[in-house]
């Protein structure tokens, strides 16, 4: 048999054009695709944060059924510590959000802890270094401890010598200025004890005049731990905006602070209140709103629209 003599058909293949095009389609499709696979996550992290919060809440509430009052902000000594004044909250401090621990399913650590000593020392160190799911919204962070001394923009400080576990959320201290002090930058001028966890507080449901339901209990944060006093609260006030830092004038070097209400969620912060009820407040909302929101007996009327 003779062999075939007809030229063989070439095999057909893509050229260099049809593949950028598929490359430029795929390319178009990832870019159409990514934003809201990344608000299908955002979504699911604010959710886990809510319900953070809300369990916290609730935790909350379960407290003041056993002891008749709220957590405290922090603890000290007014007798015989010399540093313990309202507004002067420091590491050796017991952060009073710890109170907690027994009512979400934190027992063993509780027992770890030893209370009569500080939180850094040696004695304590491991447990201080343990994370609390429950306490880290996932928008912002892993489940895992960070620097001990890196508290004004979230990063890990090069000279730290221990890690922390930390804490996304504060609780509510207090809100506004005494009446008659026009100057929220003067420290005189500042109230610290209306809202609801400060110094040795021990605040009830009874104290609670303008509702649980109208006062805030505890809300979002960028840094922070649950160990630390200084790390336990936020002072809600008219010079400060929701979501932005705090920036102190030091010397003619502005530094900024993200310990106010903040959040990773885009334009909100999440909150629980002292009902246990968990709700959003956007950036938007009025100052003079949210102060409200945070003083537990000032009296005054908030209405459904005020609070978004």
């Amino acid at each position: 048999m003779r062999p075939s003599t007809r030229p063989r058909r070439l095999q057909s293949a893509f050229t260099l054009i049809e593949l950028l095009v598929v490359i430029a389609i795929i390319g178009v499709l990832v870019a159409l695709i990514m934003p809201a696979v990344q608000q299908a996550r955002e979504a699911a992290n604010r959710t886990k944060c809510q319900n953070n919060l809300k369990q916290l809440g609730l935790a909350a509430q379960q407290y003041h059924d056993a002891f008749n009052s709220f957590p405290s902000g922090w603890f000290c000594d007014g007798v015989n510590d010399p540093n313990c004044v309202p507004q002067a909250a420091a590491n050796y401090m017991w952060n009073g959000m710890t109170g907690l621990f027994l009512k979400i399913e934190q027992n063993n650590l509780w027992n770890e802890i030893n209370f009569q000593l500080s939180p850094a020392f040696p004695d304590n160190m491991t447990s201080i270094r343990r994370s609390v799911d429950a306490y880290v919204c996932p928008s912002n962070r892993r489940a895992a401890a960070v620097a001990n001394n890196a508290t004004t923009n979230g990063s890990a400080s090069a000279s730290a010598s221990a890690l922390i576990g930390p804490s996304d959320y504060r609780g509510n201290m207090a809100a506004g200025m005494v009446f008659g002090c026009t100057d929220p930058t003067n420290i005189n001028c500042l109230v610290f004890n209306n809202g609801i966890t400060f110094q040795n507080s021990t605040v009830n449901m009874a104290d609670i005049t303008d509702g649980s339901s109208n006062t805030m209990f505890m809300g979002e944060t960028l840094v922070g731990s649950w160990s630390n006093a200084v790390d336990c609260c936020v002072r809600t006030n008219i010079d400060r905006t929701v979501n932005k830092p705090i920036q102190v004038n030091v010397n003619g070097t502005i530094t900024n602070y993200y310990t106010y209400w903040m959040s990773k969620h885009p334009g909100l912060v999440n909150f629980t209140r002292c009902d246990g009820s968990v709700s959003s407040v956007t950036n938007q909302i009025n100052k003079l709103v949210l102060i409200k929101l945070m003083t537990r007996n000032g009296g005054e009327a908030i209405s459904a629209d005020e609070q978004r």
